[in-house]
Protein backbone atom coordinates (compact mmCIF):
# COMPACT_ATOMS: atom_id res chain seq x y z
CA UNK A 1 0.00 0.00 0.00
CA UNK A 2 1.11 3.26 -1.00
CA UNK A 3 0.48 6.72 0.88
CA UNK A 4 0.86 10.16 -0.23
CA UNK A 5 0.00 13.18 1.73
CA UNK A 6 -1.16 15.93 0.35
CA UNK A 7 -1.38 19.77 2.43
CA UNK A 8 -4.65 21.12 2.28
CA UNK A 9 -4.83 24.37 0.94
CA UNK A 10 -8.26 26.67 0.99
CA UNK A 11 -8.46 29.17 -1.16
CA UNK A 12 -10.52 32.67 0.45
CA UNK A 13 -13.29 34.19 -0.56
CA UNK A 14 -12.20 37.54 -0.26
CA UNK A 15 -13.80 39.81 -3.06
CA UNK A 16 -10.92 40.45 -5.76
CA UNK A 17 -10.48 44.03 -6.37
CA UNK A 18 -11.63 45.12 -9.67
CA UNK A 19 -8.72 45.35 -11.47
CA UNK A 20 -8.06 41.81 -10.15
CA UNK A 21 -11.24 40.49 -11.41
CA UNK A 22 -10.88 41.62 -14.79
CA UNK A 23 -7.22 40.06 -15.07
CA UNK A 24 -8.55 37.10 -13.39
CA UNK A 25 -11.52 37.05 -16.53
CA UNK A 26 -9.25 37.99 -19.10
CA UNK A 27 -6.39 34.91 -18.30
CA UNK A 28 -6.61 31.87 -19.29
CA UNK A 29 -5.11 30.05 -15.88
CA UNK A 30 -5.54 26.75 -14.62
CA UNK A 31 -8.71 27.85 -13.03
CA UNK A 32 -11.67 26.61 -14.97
CA UNK A 33 -9.54 23.39 -16.62
CA UNK A 34 -8.63 19.96 -16.00
CA UNK A 35 -6.35 17.38 -16.67
CA UNK A 36 -5.76 16.25 -20.27
CA UNK A 37 -5.72 12.67 -19.06
CA UNK A 38 -9.78 13.10 -18.76
CA UNK A 39 -10.12 14.06 -22.04
CA UNK A 40 -8.19 11.58 -23.52
CA UNK A 41 -10.17 8.88 -21.49
CA UNK A 42 -13.50 10.00 -22.68
CA UNK A 43 -12.08 10.37 -26.47
CA UNK A 44 -11.13 6.10 -25.98
CA UNK A 45 -14.33 5.55 -24.23
CA UNK A 46 -16.08 7.19 -27.36
CA UNK A 47 -14.37 5.49 -29.45
CA UNK A 48 -14.78 1.99 -27.95
CA UNK A 49 -17.89 2.09 -28.42
CA UNK A 50 -18.32 2.99 -31.72
CA UNK A 51 -19.39 6.78 -31.75
CA UNK A 52 -17.74 9.52 -34.04
CA UNK A 53 -15.23 10.87 -31.24
CA UNK A 54 -13.57 13.12 -33.58
CA UNK A 55 -17.03 14.29 -34.13
CA UNK A 56 -17.84 14.84 -30.74
CA UNK A 57 -14.61 16.87 -29.90
CA UNK A 58 -15.57 19.29 -32.62
CA UNK A 59 -19.12 19.84 -31.30
CA UNK A 60 -17.48 20.74 -28.00
CA UNK A 61 -14.93 22.86 -29.46
CA UNK A 62 -12.40 20.40 -28.41
CA UNK A 63 -9.36 20.27 -30.77
CA UNK A 64 -8.71 16.86 -31.53
CA UNK A 65 -4.72 17.33 -31.81
CA UNK A 66 -4.82 17.70 -27.94
CA UNK A 67 -5.91 13.71 -27.29
CA UNK A 68 -2.62 12.09 -25.88
CA UNK A 69 -0.90 15.41 -25.12
CA UNK A 70 -0.30 14.91 -21.11
CA UNK A 71 1.07 19.16 -21.39
CA UNK A 72 -2.28 20.40 -22.55
CA UNK A 73 -5.25 21.07 -20.20
CA UNK A 74 -9.04 21.54 -21.05
CA UNK A 75 -11.76 23.79 -19.93
CA UNK A 76 -13.87 22.16 -17.56
CA UNK A 77 -17.13 23.61 -19.22
CA UNK A 78 -15.95 21.76 -22.92
CA UNK A 79 -14.95 18.42 -20.94
CA UNK A 80 -18.47 18.49 -19.44
CA UNK A 81 -20.08 18.64 -22.22
CA UNK A 82 -18.00 16.18 -23.79
CA UNK A 83 -18.60 13.84 -20.91
CA UNK A 84 -22.41 14.57 -21.04
CA UNK A 85 -22.64 13.95 -24.73
CA UNK A 86 -21.45 10.53 -24.09
CA UNK A 87 -23.37 9.81 -21.47
CA UNK A 88 -26.73 10.71 -23.11
CA UNK A 89 -25.31 8.72 -26.75
CA UNK A 90 -24.31 5.22 -24.71
CA UNK A 91 -27.55 5.60 -22.50
CA UNK A 92 -25.27 5.08 -19.49
CA UNK A 93 -24.04 7.48 -16.77
CA UNK A 94 -21.08 4.97 -16.45
CA UNK A 95 -20.23 5.12 -20.30
CA UNK A 96 -19.91 1.34 -20.15
CA UNK A 97 -17.05 1.42 -17.42
CA UNK A 98 -18.82 -0.36 -14.61
CA UNK A 99 -20.25 -2.97 -16.08
CA UNK A 100 -23.82 -2.92 -15.61
CA UNK A 101 -25.89 0.08 -17.39
CA UNK A 102 -27.17 3.63 -15.24
CA UNK A 103 -29.39 4.71 -17.19
CA UNK A 104 -29.78 8.53 -17.74
CA UNK A 105 -30.83 10.54 -14.92
CA UNK A 106 -29.99 7.93 -12.37
CA UNK A 107 -27.84 10.45 -10.38
CA UNK A 108 -30.80 12.78 -10.36
CA UNK A 109 -33.36 10.62 -9.22
CA UNK A 110 -30.68 9.66 -6.25
CA UNK A 111 -31.08 13.41 -5.86
CA UNK A 112 -35.02 13.49 -5.51
CA UNK A 113 -34.96 10.14 -2.81
CA UNK A 114 -32.65 12.07 -0.68
CA UNK A 115 -32.71 15.72 -0.80
CA UNK A 116 -35.78 15.83 1.22
CA UNK A 117 -33.77 14.24 4.16
CA UNK A 118 -33.55 16.10 7.68
CA UNK A 119 -29.31 15.35 7.77
CA UNK A 120 -26.67 14.06 5.91
CA UNK A 121 -26.30 10.91 7.51
CA UNK A 122 -30.34 9.80 6.25
CA UNK A 123 -29.84 11.69 3.01
CA UNK A 124 -26.38 9.32 2.70
CA UNK A 125 -28.89 6.06 4.08
CA UNK A 126 -31.60 6.62 1.59
CA UNK A 127 -29.14 7.37 -1.47
CA UNK A 128 -26.44 4.40 -0.47
CA UNK A 129 -30.13 2.25 -0.51
CA UNK A 130 -31.22 3.53 -3.70
CA UNK A 131 -27.68 2.69 -5.96
CA UNK A 132 -27.61 -0.62 -4.10
CA UNK A 133 -30.60 -1.51 -5.40
CA UNK A 134 -30.60 -0.99 -8.73
CA UNK A 135 -26.56 -2.08 -8.95
CA UNK A 136 -25.08 -4.49 -6.39
CA UNK A 137 -26.35 -5.34 -2.65
CA UNK A 138 -22.74 -3.51 -1.51
CA UNK A 139 -22.31 -1.25 -4.24
CA UNK A 140 -22.19 1.72 -1.55
CA UNK A 141 -21.12 1.38 1.95
CA UNK A 142 -21.31 3.86 4.74
CA UNK A 143 -19.20 3.59 8.13
CA UNK A 144 -19.49 5.05 10.70
CA UNK A 145 -16.70 5.02 13.95
CA UNK A 146 -16.29 7.44 16.68
CA UNK A 147 -15.20 10.36 14.85
CA UNK A 148 -14.80 9.36 11.01
CA UNK A 149 -17.50 8.44 8.33
CA UNK A 150 -16.34 6.30 5.49
CA UNK A 151 -18.23 5.50 2.64
CA UNK A 152 -17.06 2.92 0.28
CA UNK A 153 -17.22 2.31 -3.42
CA UNK A 154 -16.88 -1.68 -4.54
CA UNK A 155 -16.95 -1.82 -8.42
CA UNK A 156 -18.66 -4.30 -9.72
CA UNK A 157 -16.70 -5.03 -12.68
CA UNK A 158 -13.33 -2.59 -11.66
CA UNK A 159 -11.57 -4.14 -14.74
CA UNK A 160 -13.72 -2.34 -17.39
CA UNK A 161 -12.36 0.58 -16.00
CA UNK A 162 -8.94 0.71 -16.43
CA UNK A 163 -8.14 4.07 -16.63
CA UNK A 164 -10.15 4.65 -13.18
CA UNK A 165 -12.20 7.04 -15.24
CA UNK A 166 -15.65 6.00 -13.11
CA UNK A 167 -13.55 5.48 -9.87
CA UNK A 168 -12.90 8.68 -9.67
CA UNK A 169 -16.18 10.15 -11.39
CA UNK A 170 -18.12 8.37 -8.43
CA UNK A 171 -15.74 9.25 -5.38
CA UNK A 172 -16.22 13.12 -6.82
CA UNK A 173 -20.15 12.58 -7.07
CA UNK A 174 -20.65 11.70 -3.13
CA UNK A 175 -18.54 14.14 -2.07
CA UNK A 176 -19.68 17.16 -4.03
CA UNK A 177 -22.83 16.36 -3.90
CA UNK A 178 -22.60 15.56 0.17
CA UNK A 179 -21.16 18.54 0.27
CA UNK A 180 -23.63 20.77 -1.72
CA UNK A 181 -26.64 19.12 0.69
CA UNK A 182 -25.54 20.39 3.59
CA UNK A 183 -23.84 23.72 2.02
CA UNK A 184 -20.66 23.44 3.27
CA UNK A 185 -17.54 21.35 2.17
CA UNK A 186 -17.22 18.71 3.70
CA UNK A 187 -13.01 18.15 4.37
CA UNK A 188 -11.87 14.73 3.13
CA UNK A 189 -9.33 12.97 6.40
CA UNK A 190 -8.44 9.90 4.09
CA UNK A 191 -9.04 8.51 0.33
CA UNK A 192 -8.36 4.88 -1.03
CA UNK A 193 -8.47 4.14 -4.44
CA UNK A 194 -7.78 0.47 -5.33
CA UNK A 195 -5.04 1.59 -8.26
CA UNK A 196 -1.70 2.59 -8.26
CA UNK A 197 -1.07 6.24 -8.11
CA UNK A 198 -1.66 7.25 -11.91
CA UNK A 199 0.20 9.33 -14.25
CA UNK A 200 -2.34 12.58 -13.61
CA UNK A 201 -1.73 12.03 -9.70
CA UNK A 202 -0.57 15.73 -9.67
CA UNK A 203 -4.72 16.47 -10.31
CA UNK A 204 -5.52 14.59 -7.24
CA UNK A 205 -3.93 17.47 -4.65
CA UNK A 206 -7.00 19.77 -6.40
CA UNK A 207 -10.06 16.91 -6.47
CA UNK A 208 -9.19 15.40 -3.73
CA UNK A 209 -7.10 17.35 -0.79
CA UNK A 210 -6.19 15.00 2.03
CA UNK A 211 -4.30 11.77 2.80
CA UNK A 212 -4.13 9.33 -0.35
CA UNK A 213 -3.53 5.79 -0.22
CA UNK A 214 -2.88 3.73 -3.27
CA UNK A 215 -3.10 -0.11 -3.97
CA UNK A 216 -6.28 -0.63 -1.31
CA UNK A 217 -8.97 -3.07 -2.11
CA UNK A 218 -11.17 -0.96 -2.67
CA UNK A 219 -12.39 2.98 -2.95
CA UNK A 220 -13.05 5.34 0.21
CA UNK A 221 -13.45 8.93 1.17
CA UNK A 222 -13.56 9.67 4.75
CA UNK A 223 -14.61 12.80 6.40
CA UNK A 224 -15.16 14.12 10.53
CA UNK A 225 -18.33 12.42 11.60
CA UNK A 226 -20.38 15.65 13.00
CA UNK A 227 -20.56 16.45 9.44
CA UNK A 228 -23.60 13.52 9.37
CA UNK A 229 -25.41 15.56 11.50
CA UNK A 230 -25.61 18.42 9.87
CA UNK A 231 -29.31 19.75 8.28
CA UNK A 232 -29.83 19.24 4.59
CA UNK A 233 -30.11 22.51 3.02
CA UNK A 234 -31.62 22.45 -0.33
CA UNK A 235 -34.64 22.02 -2.16
CA UNK A 236 -36.30 20.73 -5.14
CA UNK A 237 -35.34 23.67 -7.00
CA UNK A 238 -31.96 24.07 -6.20
CA UNK A 239 -31.63 20.15 -6.96
CA UNK A 240 -32.64 20.95 -10.67
CA UNK A 241 -29.92 23.58 -10.65
CA UNK A 242 -27.14 21.55 -9.51
CA UNK A 243 -28.32 18.65 -11.56
CA UNK A 244 -28.16 21.04 -14.96
CA UNK A 245 -24.56 21.40 -13.60
CA UNK A 246 -23.60 18.24 -13.66
CA UNK A 247 -20.97 16.65 -14.52
CA UNK A 248 -19.30 20.33 -14.81
CA UNK A 249 -19.93 20.57 -10.38
CA UNK A 250 -17.86 17.61 -10.13
CA UNK A 251 -14.79 19.02 -11.49
CA UNK A 252 -15.30 22.52 -9.87
CA UNK A 253 -12.49 23.63 -7.45
CA UNK A 254 -12.72 21.44 -3.57
CA UNK A 255 -13.58 24.36 -1.69
CA UNK A 256 -17.33 25.65 -3.23
CA UNK A 257 -19.47 27.78 -2.51
CA UNK A 258 -22.72 25.81 -1.75
CA UNK A 259 -24.82 28.88 -0.11
CA UNK A 260 -27.92 30.21 -1.13
CA UNK A 261 -26.35 33.38 -2.62
CA UNK A 262 -24.38 31.12 -4.61
CA UNK A 263 -27.21 29.05 -6.07
CA UNK A 264 -29.13 32.60 -6.68
CA UNK A 265 -25.89 34.13 -8.66
CA UNK A 266 -26.04 30.77 -10.92
CA UNK A 267 -29.87 31.81 -11.44
CA UNK A 268 -29.19 35.35 -12.47
CA UNK A 269 -26.17 34.74 -14.25
CA UNK A 270 -28.46 31.83 -16.35
CA UNK A 271 -31.02 34.57 -16.99
CA UNK A 272 -28.87 37.82 -17.67
CA UNK A 273 -29.56 37.88 -21.01
CA UNK A 274 -33.28 37.80 -20.83
CA UNK A 275 -33.40 40.52 -17.91
CA UNK A 276 -33.28 39.46 -14.62
CA UNK A 277 -35.68 37.19 -12.34
CA UNK A 278 -37.40 39.42 -9.57
CA UNK A 279 -37.25 37.99 -6.22
CA UNK A 280 -40.41 36.17 -6.45
CA UNK A 281 -39.63 34.46 -9.38
CA UNK A 282 -36.16 33.24 -7.76
CA UNK A 283 -37.90 32.39 -4.60
CA UNK A 284 -40.71 29.99 -6.37
CA UNK A 285 -37.45 28.53 -8.40
CA UNK A 286 -36.04 27.65 -5.41
CA UNK A 287 -39.45 26.31 -3.79
CA UNK A 288 -39.42 28.71 -1.39
CA UNK A 289 -41.10 31.87 -0.05
CA UNK A 290 -39.91 35.36 -0.80
CA UNK A 291 -39.98 36.12 2.87
CA UNK A 292 -37.83 32.78 3.68
CA UNK A 293 -35.60 33.67 0.67
CA UNK A 294 -34.82 37.03 2.31
CA UNK A 295 -34.17 35.75 5.94
CA UNK A 296 -31.86 33.02 4.66
CA UNK A 297 -29.56 35.45 2.79
CA UNK A 298 -29.33 37.85 5.93
CA UNK A 299 -28.26 34.84 7.69
CA UNK A 300 -25.69 34.97 4.77
CA UNK A 301 -24.96 38.46 5.29
CA UNK A 302 -26.06 39.56 2.27
CA UNK A 303 -29.40 40.19 0.47
CA UNK A 304 -31.44 39.98 -2.90
CA UNK A 305 -30.24 43.26 -4.29
CA UNK A 306 -26.83 42.97 -3.87
CA UNK A 307 -26.39 39.90 -5.53
CA UNK A 308 -28.19 40.90 -8.27
CA UNK A 309 -25.99 44.04 -8.49
CA UNK A 310 -22.87 42.24 -8.39
CA UNK A 311 -24.09 39.93 -11.34
CA UNK A 312 -24.82 43.15 -13.61
CA UNK A 313 -21.29 44.16 -12.00
CA UNK A 314 -19.36 41.63 -13.32
CA UNK A 315 -20.94 41.39 -16.61
CA UNK A 316 -20.76 44.86 -17.55
CA UNK A 317 -16.96 44.50 -16.67
CA UNK A 318 -16.80 41.41 -18.98
CA UNK A 319 -18.54 43.60 -21.38
CA UNK A 320 -16.43 46.53 -21.11
CA UNK A 321 -13.15 44.45 -21.42
CA UNK A 322 -14.91 43.70 -25.56
CA UNK A 323 -13.74 46.78 -27.93
CA UNK A 324 -16.47 46.28 -30.30
CA UNK A 325 -19.62 46.20 -27.87
CA UNK A 326 -20.92 49.46 -27.42
CA UNK A 327 -21.95 51.00 -24.28
CA UNK A 328 -25.66 51.31 -24.49
CA UNK A 329 -25.64 47.79 -25.69
CA UNK A 330 -23.76 46.68 -22.41
CA UNK A 331 -26.83 48.93 -20.70
CA UNK A 332 -29.21 46.70 -22.20
CA UNK A 333 -27.58 43.06 -21.75
CA UNK A 334 -27.02 43.96 -18.17
CA UNK A 335 -30.92 44.80 -17.51
CA UNK A 336 -31.47 48.57 -17.94
CA UNK A 337 -33.14 50.26 -20.36
CA UNK A 338 -31.55 53.63 -19.62
CA UNK A 339 -27.60 54.05 -20.57
CA UNK A 340 -28.17 56.49 -17.92
CA UNK A 341 -29.49 54.31 -15.03
CA UNK A 342 -26.59 52.44 -15.92
CA UNK A 343 -24.08 55.09 -15.99
CA UNK A 344 -25.05 55.73 -12.31
CA UNK A 345 -25.19 52.26 -11.25
CA UNK A 346 -21.61 51.37 -12.85
CA UNK A 347 -20.55 54.51 -11.25
CA UNK A 348 -21.88 53.49 -7.61
CA UNK A 349 -20.47 49.77 -8.05
CA UNK A 350 -16.81 51.17 -9.50
CA UNK A 351 -16.41 54.89 -8.46
CA UNK A 352 -15.56 55.37 -12.79
CA UNK A 353 -18.58 55.86 -15.43
CA UNK A 354 -18.64 52.96 -18.12
CA UNK A 355 -16.80 55.46 -20.58
CA UNK A 356 -13.53 55.62 -17.98
CA UNK A 357 -13.75 52.54 -16.80
CA UNK A 358 -13.18 51.03 -20.81
CA UNK A 359 -10.23 53.78 -21.19
CA UNK A 360 -8.53 52.88 -18.00
CA UNK A 361 -8.69 49.60 -19.02
CA UNK A 362 -7.87 50.02 -22.56
CA UNK A 363 -4.78 47.74 -23.04
CA UNK A 364 -6.72 44.52 -21.62
CA UNK A 365 -9.32 44.66 -24.56
CA UNK A 366 -10.00 42.10 -26.05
Amino acid sequence: MLLIKYKQVLTSGDELSMSSAVAMRIDKNKYGSASNHYLTALFEVAEQNNLDARRLLKHCQIDPAAIGKPGLRVKTERLSRLQSLVWRLLKDESAGLCGMRLKPGTYEMMGQVTVHQPTLRLALQKGIAFYNLILTDNFVELDVQADETTLTINLPHPEKDHKYLFAEMTLLAWHRYSSWLIASSIPLTKVKFNYAPPPHIHEYHYLFPGEHEFNCSHLSISFPDHYLSKPVKQSEGSLSSFMKRCPLELFRQYKSDYSLTSEIRHLLISDIENGLLTINLVASALHMTSRTLMRRLKDEGTCFQQIKDVVRRDRAVLLLTQRSTPINLIAELVGFTDPAAFTRAFRAWTGETPRKFRAMHKDELA
